[in-house]
């Protein structure tokens, strides 16, 4: 793998710059003249990993090799697994990302070798898993991992690998575009490559997360009923005005999954983006022949699941793990169609991540916590 805490020399920058001159036609390689290093700032993982120890620091920029992508980053957000792999709950360790964030967008500024599907000048933004590219899942592709095993986002000028990459619509902005490697495309997954939604049909989606809205917004749009949770009445109120029909509060409610099917009949498809925890009440709340897609992995809770219903609803469960880069390129054409915007709760600027990542340990928010990096 390669190793992304490589520093430039300036012999290899100006090489790259003469190769630039030579080359501009086709916009391969850095367009830099000068011998003096290009530097940019980057936010590290610390030792031990933790949000306190997050470092910014300055480092000659890097450039890319065959088969990857220099980007100049506008925005990137934060996903609740970002805060795990920043806090350690992720293994950390040689050969893992330094750098965090799986979800970004912004300007390519270099290509290396052998890219010919992008170019200098492309709007781009980045999929999870690099290597997965169209098709049926598999496991391996966890080992390229943007912002676990591979570097991610957070820096103002960062390397990534070009079999990741699209390339994004005029029409979808570089902050909206920030939001959804990870939480749109795993909704589009589960949505519509999983559960094939179909108008009028009801979806439960759990809390007020990034999944969860952007999963609201894509659903109501599809023509779907939409039902939601919250232990916060504001947060369900929230909810209700981007078009969620039917809001419980898990809190005052317990026995949710009983009260959603009292209200609905029972839902279709669950997003279950908590997991194993509140996995029976979601079956609960499920209607005969229901699909629930398993996003979430939370801790086994004190006493194991009993699967409610699982067989006498003869009840569809499947997990997922975010998506492909063709999946993400069917998100951005979707969105387009169906004129959807992500909601974005926070701005921070890039000099305030660790403010963001505090936010999103806060768990306040509606929708996603945004970066800027201009």
């Amino acid at each position: 793998m390669v190793d992304r805490r490589r520093f430039i020399t300036t012999a290899s920058l100006a090489a790259a710059a003469a190769m630039a001159n030579a080359r501009g036609a086709n916009g391969k390689g850095t367009t830099r003249r000068s011998g003096t290093p290009d530097r940019s700032r980057v936010w590290r993982i610390g030792t031990p990993p933790s949000i306190a120890n997050l470092q910014l620091v300055m480092r000659d920029t890097p450039t890319p090799a065959a088969d990857e992508v220099l980007v100049r980053v506008a925005a990137s957000s934060i996903n609740a697994r970002d805060r795990g792999i920043v806090a350690g709950f992720f293994p950390i360790g040689a050969n893992k990302a330094s750098i965090p964030l799986s979800e970004g967008a912004g300007e390519v500024i270099a290509v290396g070798a052998n890219v010919s599907r992008i170019k200098v000048g492309d709007r781009v933004a980045s999929c999870h898993f690099p290597r997965w590219v169209t098709g049926r899942w598999s496991p391996d592709v966890y080992e390229n991992d943007i912002g676990n095993t591979l570097d991610g986002w957070l820096g103002e000028k960062v390397i990534l690998p070009e079999s990741g990459i699209v390339v994004l619509p005029k029409e979808i902005s570089y902050e909206s575009a920030a939001t959804l490697a990870s939480s749109g495309v795993t909704a589009w997954h589960a949505l519509f490559e999983i559960a094939r939604l179909r108008p009028g049909q009801t979806v439960l989606t759990l809390g007020t997360g990034g999944v969860s809205t952007i999963g609201l917004q894509l659903a109501k749009a599809a023509g779907a009923r939409v039902v939601v949770t919250s232990s916060r009445d504001d947060k369900i109120a929230r909810m209700r005005e981007l078009g969620a029909d039917v809001g419980v509060n898990y809190r005052t409610t317990p026995a949710w999954g009983d009260r959603v099917r009292e209200l609905t009949g029972g839902v279709d498809v669950v997003l279950e983006n908590v997991g194993r925890p509140t996995l029976d009440e979601s079956m609960n709340a499920c209607a005969p022949g229901a699909t629930i897609v398993m996003i979430g992995t939370g801790p086994l809770p004190k006493e194991l699941p009993k699967m409610p219903g699982f067989y006498q609803k003869n009840l569809w469960l499947k997990a997922i793990s975010n998506g492909s880069r063709q999946m993400f390129e069917d998100l951005l054409g979707g969105m387009v169609t169906m004129k959807i915007q992500p909601v974005i709760e926070r701005r921070f600027a890039f000099d305030e991540a660790i403010a963001a990542f505090r936010e999103m340990e806060a768990g306040d928010h509606v929708g996603k916590v945004l970066i800027r990096h201009g």
